[in-house]
C-alpha cells in the first residue's frame, strides 16, 4: 500500500474517532449540562411559571440532529412568580421532537441559528384563561416571545417546520366556553427570525408559506347555550386564501330549555353553511396594521333561520345604535373585505305572537346576494364610506324580489337607504305568516308588483311602497268553541264591501300609495323597522286607515 493511501485512511479513521468521541462527549457528558441549562432558561424565560419535562432526549453530531420524546411544559405550581399571575396558563405536550440539519458550526461562531426540518407529531396545547383582576396587570414592557428570542439569536433559519395530527383547546375560567380545534396538519417553508424578516411583507410570521390544514373547530358559547362547528378548514399563503367547510351554528338545547333559562324573547339563529372560502388574503395589511384584507369572501348555499317566542317576556331594550353596519363598526377585528358574495342561501322567519300564541312564518328562498366594501377601516372608508347590498330572492318560494341598500358607515346616526321590487304572485301564500299574527285569512288576490324606496336612521324611516293587486279578499276568524278557527261572517262582509280597495288601482283607476314616516322606538331593532314600514305602507294601499 502507497505511503497516501496510508496517511488518507489514517486521518479518515482519525476523523470518524473524533467525531465518535465528540458525539459521546455530547451525549454523556455534556448533555446533562445542556438539559440542565435548556430547563434553567424556560424557567427564567417564563419568570419561573412553566417547568420543561420530556422522556428521553437524543443528540447526534453526526447528522447534526436532536430527538425528544414525550415533551412537556406544564405551568410550576410550587415557584412563586415576581410579576403578577398571567391572564393565561398553557399546557403543552410533545409525542415526539426532531430536529435535523442543525449547522453546529455556525451556531458556535457566529451564533446564528440554521435548521433543515423541525417535525413535532401530536402536539397538544391547552390555553386556560383566567377572569382578569385589579392584582391581575398586563405587563406591557414585556417583550414577545419572538423579541426575546432574537436577542439571544442573531439569526434563526429554518427550511421547514412540520407538524402533524395537532390539537389545541381553548378554555376560560369561570364559564363554559371552550374551543376546540382537531386535526392540525402544518407546513412552514423558509422560516427567518430576525429584526428584518419579521417586517418584511412578502412573509407571514417570518415563513415565507404556511399551509394549515385541520379536520375541524367546535366552539362553546360562555353560556353553553351556542355551539359553532366547522368540517375540514384549510389555510395557504401562496393561494392567498382560507376555506371553511360544513359550518354550523345553533342552540345546544331545545326551544323550550332556551327561553326558560333566558326568560326573554330572544331571537334564536340557526345556520348551516356548506361553503366559505376568503380569497385574496393581504398579508402586507395583516404585517403591517393587523388588518384583515380580502379581495373576496364567498358564502356557498345552506340556510339561515331564525325563531321568536314573542309569548316570552320582552323587557325594554335600547336598540338604537345596534344596525348591522354599526356593528360592524364596532368590531375590535379591522376588516376591508371587497365583496362577500352569497349564493343558494334559505332565509327563514319564524315568529310566536304574543296575541294568538301561533308561529307566523316567512321565507327568502334561495337567496343570492353581494356586499360591497365590507370594511370598519378608516383608511378604506375614506375612499368609500358606503356599503351596499343587491341580492335577489324568491319570497315564500314564488315571488321574485329583488332588494338594494345602501349603508353610510361614516353617518353618526347610521343613515341607510333601501328599495325593492316584487314581482306578479299568488297572495296567498302570505297566509303563513298573517293568519297565525293577526287571525286573518287571504282568500284570494293577485300581486302584480310591489316597489318600495326608503330612507332610514336611528331617528326613524320614511319613503313610499307601491302595491299593485286585483280581487282581494280576506276572512277575518275567531276562535270557535271547538277549538279550530271559525269566520267572522259579518266583519268580514262589511270589510272586503266598504272597507278594503279590492285592487290597486281601484275601479275609479286611483292609484293607492303608502306615503311613510315612522319614528323609531328605542326598542325597535333594524329589521323591525323594515317590517314596520312594510305594514304601514301596505295598509294604506289596501285601504285601512293609520292607528
Amino acid at each position: 500500500m502507497r505511503p497516501v493511501w496510508k496517511w488518507a485512511i489514517g486521518v479518515a479513521v482519525s476523523l470518524l474517532v473524533i467525531l465518535f468521541l465528540a458525539n459521546w462527549y455530547v451525549n454523556y457528558r455534556l448533555k446533562p449540562r445542556l438539559e440542565a441549562q435548556l430547563k434553567e432558561r424556560i424557567h427564567d424565560g417564563t419568570d419561573g411559571r412553566y417547568r420543561l419535562t420530556y422522556e428521553e432526549l437524543n443528540l447526534s453530531l453526526f447528522r447534526g440532529s436532536a430527538t425528544a420524546t414525550g415533551l412537556r411544559l406544564v405551568p410550576d405550581t410550587t415557584a412563586k412568580s415576581r410579576r403578577p399571575a398571567a391572564g393565561t396558563t398553557y399546557q403543552a405536550r410533545v409525542g415526539r421532537l426532531r430536529i435535523s440539519g442543525f449547522g453546529v458550526l455556525r451556531w458556535l461562531l457566529f451564533k446564528k441559528l440554521y435548521i433543515g426540518t423541525i417535525a413535532l407529531d401530536t402536539p397538544s396545547v391547552t390555553l386556560l384563561r383566567h377572569p382578569q383582576s385589579d392584582t391581575m396587570a398586563v405587563d406591557t414592557a414585556a417583550a414577545s416571545p419572538l423579541a426575546k428570542l432574537t436577542e439571544v439569536v442573531s439569526h434563526i433559519r429554518v427550511n421547514r417546520i412540520r407538524l402533524r395530527e395537532g390539537q389545541l383547546q381553548v378554555e376560560e375560567q369561570g364559564n363554559a366556553a371552550r374551543l376546540q380545534v382537531q386535526g392540525i396538519q402544518t407546513t412552514l417553508r423558509d422560516l427567518r427570525i430576525d429584526s428584518a424578516s419579521l417586517r418584511d411583507t412578502t412573509r407571514l410570521y417570518g415563513a415565507e408559506s404556511i399551509e394549515l390544514q385541520a379536520r375541524g373547530l367546535v366552539y362553546l358559547r360562555p353560556d353553553s347555550l351556542y355551539l359553532l362547528q366547522t368540517g375540514p378548514l384549510h389555510f395557504q399563503t401562496d393561494a392567498r386564501e382560507l376555506t371553511v367547510d360544513s359550518l354550523r351554528y345553533g342552540i345546544t338545547v331545545s326551544k323550550a330549555e332556551f327561553y326558560r333559562r333566558v326568560r326573554r324573547a330572544e331571537d334564536i339563529p340557526d345556520i348551516e353553511i356548506s361553503r366559505m372560502q376568503l380569497a385574496g388574503i393581504e398579508k402586507a395589511s395583516w404585517v403591517n396594521r393587523q388588518l384583515l384584507a380580502a379581495a373576496s369572501l364567498h358564502i356557498d348555499s345552506g340556510h339561515i333561520a331564525i325563531y321568536k317566542d314573542k309569548t316570552q317576556p320582552n323587557p325594554p331594550e335600547n336598540k338604537i345604535g345596534k344596525s348591522p353596519h354599526q356593528q360592524l363598526l364596532k368590531l375590535e377585528q379591522r376588516l376591508a373585505i371587497d365583496s362577500v358574495s352569497i349564493r343558494g342561501v334559505d332565509v327563514r322567519f319564524t315568529e310566536v305572537s304574543d296575541k294568538t300564541g301561533k308561529a307566523g312564518t316567512v321565507t327568502f328562498d334561495q337567496t343570492d346576494g353581494v356586499f360591497r366594501n365590507v370594511s370598519n377601516d378608516s383608511a378604506a372608508l375614506a375612499r368609500d364610506r358606503y356599503m351596499r347590498l343587491h341580492a335577489r330572492s324568491r319570497v315564500m318560494g314564488t315571488g321574485d324580489l329583488t332588494v338594494d341598500f345602501r349603508f353610510d358607515l361614516l353617518d353618526s346616526l347610521g343613515a341607510h337607504t333601501y328599495s325593492a321590487k316584487l314581482g306578479g304572485m299568488d297572495g296567498t301564500v302570505f297566509n303563513r305568516m298573517i293568519t297565525p299574527q293577526l287571525n286573518l285569512e287571504i282568500e284570494r288576490v293577485d300581486i302584480k308588483g310591489m316597489r318600495f324606496d326608503m330612507k332610514a336612521d336611528d331617528r326613524g324611516t320614511g319613503g313610499t311602497l307601491q302595491l299593485d293587486y286585483e280581487k282581494l279578499k280576506v276572512i277575518f276568524l275567531k276562535e270557535g268553541n271547538d277549538g279550530g278557527m271559525a269566520e267572522k261572517r259579518v266583519f268580514s262582509f262589511l270589510a272586503n264591501r266598504f272597507l278594503l280597495n279590492d285592487s290597486n288601482p281601484d275601479a275609479n283607476g286611483v292609484r293607492h300609495t303608502g306615503n311613510i314616516y315612522i319614528e323609531r322606538p328605542s326598542d325597535f331593532s333594524f329589521f323591525k323597522m323594515i317590517w314596520r314600514s312594510i305594514r304601514e305602507g301596505t295598509k294604506e294601499c289596501i285601504g285601512l286607515p293609520a292607528p
